[in-house]
Order: C-alpha cells, then structure tokens, then sequence
C-alpha cells in the first residue's frame, strides 16, 4: 500500500475544542455516531487476527515496510522524557516497538490478546529481562491485571501496590478494534494508572479496516473528548496535557502527560 506522506506538528496552546483541526473536531451529532459505531462487536475479534497471524509472523511487515519504521522514529522521538521507570504497552504485536521502547524503560509490560503475536513477542524480547509480554484481551485484562504484572515481574514498589501506576502508556493500532464501550473503560483505565508526570501515548491509522466501523479519526476524536475539555475532577489529580500531535497523512499521534508544565518547562528552559 502507498500513500502520500506529509506531515505537520501543532502544539496546542488551549483546550478549547473549536482550536482543533477540522479533521478532530468533535461533530455536534457525536452521540449519533456512537449509536452507529457501538454497534461493532462488543469484543475482540479473535478470529480476525487469528487469521492474520496464520502462517505469517509479521501479518503488517513491521519489519520490511520503510512506513512502519519512519512511524516508529517518529513515536520515539516526540516522547517528552528520554527513560522512563515502568512503562506498559497495550496491544504489542509481535514485539517489533517493543524491542525499541524496551531501551527507553527500567521495566516494560507489553500486552496482546493473540497468542502467536505474544510467542513472537517474547522470542525477540528474550535477551531483555526487563520485559515481560502477557496474553490479555483489551479491557478485560485489566481485571487481574495488578496480580499478573506481579507474577510476571516484580516492578517497582509502586507498581507493586494495589493500584499499579505506570509513567509510560504507550496503545498503538489497536483501540479502533473495540467497541466505544471498552474504548471508554480503556480511557478510564487511563486516567487510574497514569502516574502524576507520566506520559501516554496513542497512535492509530486514519483509513478505514475493512469488517470494523472505526479507523484513527473516530478514536482520536473519542480520546480528545476525554483528555482535552474535562480538567481533572480531583483537586489532588494533575489534569492531562496536551503535550504534542502530528497529523500525518496516514495516521494520527498524540502524546498527552500529567504534567501541567511543558517539556522547555521541566528542565528550566522557561
């Protein structure tokens, strides 16, 4: 597949949503929309990647395709912080973002829902102790989560408490595979273990995947929604911010931190 790529960065300077490119504005008849589009199975579609990893290891050549490389630099390059502590991806693949993150992380925990994906994530991350790859189905790992972080690696004693929180949440390609409901328990999830300073990051393609009703817009709009009008409505909480987008031709990035200071600010440049 080719496409035309161009890219542009904007950094907001406000939470008001009408700022917003046309592209990710939030429509007036969203409601409507999510009537149509929770309409998509309510699951994970198992057999649908069951089917892509039949016979293949690299169903989305992660490995051949200059376009998911240049992807990749890019998703690592507008990382506000250069290491990270305790990091957590959700919906790893076949660990090839996996292999590059794990070198910006004290202790990583990389999720997928497909098996073979998982095997294959672990045999590349097999020379990395710092990692560990876990099966689970998008939101409902987040369940028992706590307990299997903890069977599969002793993170720090934060981690370790009853509610693990994480400075790195990294979900690329994979919320537009859900239905609203559990794209919403996602975003809940989100704003529990997001530790205060930490960063999330969520990339997704704009094009539409045949036999799903979403593609990157819809989900990007639902997480601006989410993350950009409503401040935090715990005092004590420090509310999201907008730390940096890029809208490329082919797919959406934005990088939100709990953070109120920009990155100049954080290291006294301002």
């Amino acid at each position: 597949m080719s496409h035309t790529s161009k890219s542009t960065v904007s950094i907001p300077v406000t939470d008001d949503l009408n700022n917003l490119p046309d592209s990710l504005k939030i429509a007036k008849t969203h409601s409507a929309d999510c009537d149509s589009i929770d309409s998509q199975s309510a699951t994970y579609s198992e057999t649908y990647f069951d089917a892509l990893y039949n016979d293949n290891t690299d169903p989305w050549h992660y490995q051949t395709r200059w376009y998911e490389k240049r992807k990749r630099n890019i998703c690592l390059a507008v990382l506000p912080q250069h290491h990270y502590h305790d990091a957590i991806e959700l919906g790893c693949g076949n660990g090839v973002f996996s292999e590059l993150l794990a070198r910006r992380c004290q202790a990583l925990v990389s999720i997928d829902g497909n098996a073979q994906a998982v095997q294959l994530a672990k045999q590349r991350l097999t020379e990395s102790p710092h990692v560990r790859i876990l099966q689970g189905v998008i939101p409902d790992v987040f369940l028992n989560l706590t307990e299997a972080v903890i069977k599969a690696y002793p993170l720090s004693a934060k981690t370790l408490a009853n509610k693990p929180s994480f400075d790195l949440i990294v979900i690329s390609e994979i919320l537009y595979y859900l239905s609203l409901k559990d794209i919403d328990t996602v975003i809940t999830w989100i704003q529990q273990h997001l530790a205060s300073g930490g960063t999330l990051l969520c990339c997704h393609w704009r094009y539409p995947i045949d036999g799903f009703k979403m593609n990157g817009e819809t989900v990007h709009r639902r997480l601006y929604q989410a993350f950009n009008s409503v401040n935090s409505a715990d005092e004590h909480q420090v509310a999201f911010n907008h730390q940096g987008q890029i809208i490329d031709s082919d797919f959406l990035l934005d990088v939100w931190q709990r953070s109120s200071e920009s990155i100049a600010m954080q290291e006294d440049l301002i």
